[in-house]
């Protein structure tokens, strides 16, 4: 299998398809993600941003992207956001290999990483060395980042 994670956006390949899977399956993260990019409001184009796909033989199976923390005043703090695994891939190792991928040198602009994810989510999250968060506004776990 030809795997490649590369920087995307809403209009390659696939991207339509991944997002009406996940509206399907009721997670309307990718949705908000087009939304967010078409209105210019989410581009992922500050310092330390990145939008990642993961690719399986040239077919779009995974979405994760890093953005700074709209919900802090400090542009130090990264947010994860929209990480998504098609239905048929999970439980394969994508939504890590995406989760390392997109925090590849994140170090160098931010001190923590904070998401905001489903209860579905939190034992990954957890397994992977986030903290979870009690009590934070838009914050379920944070990850504090050391020469990552």
């Amino acid at each position: 299998m030809n795997i490649l994670i590369e920087s995307i956006t809403p209009d390659n390949k696939g991207f339509f398809a991944l997002k009406a899977e996940s509206m399907a399956a009721g997670f309307n993260m990718l949705h908000r993600l087009a939304e967010n990019w078409l209105n210019g409001q989410n581009r992922f184009d500050k310092a330390g941003e990145n939008l990642l796909g993961f690719y399986a033989d040239g077919l779009l199976i995974g979405v994760c992207g890093l953005n700074q923390d709209p919900y802090t005043p400090s542009v130090r703090t990264g947010r994860l956001r929209h990480l998504y695994v098609g239905i048929e891939w999970r439980r394969r190792q994508v939504a890590i290999a995406l989760l390392r991928a997109i925090l590849e040198g994140s170090g160098r602009w931010f001190d923590f990483i904070n998401t905001n994810a489903p209860q579905s989510a939190f034992i990954f999250y957890e397994h992977a060395g986030f903290i979870p968060l009690v009590d934070v506004d838009k914050v379920t776990h944070r990850l504090y980042l050391t020469d990552i």
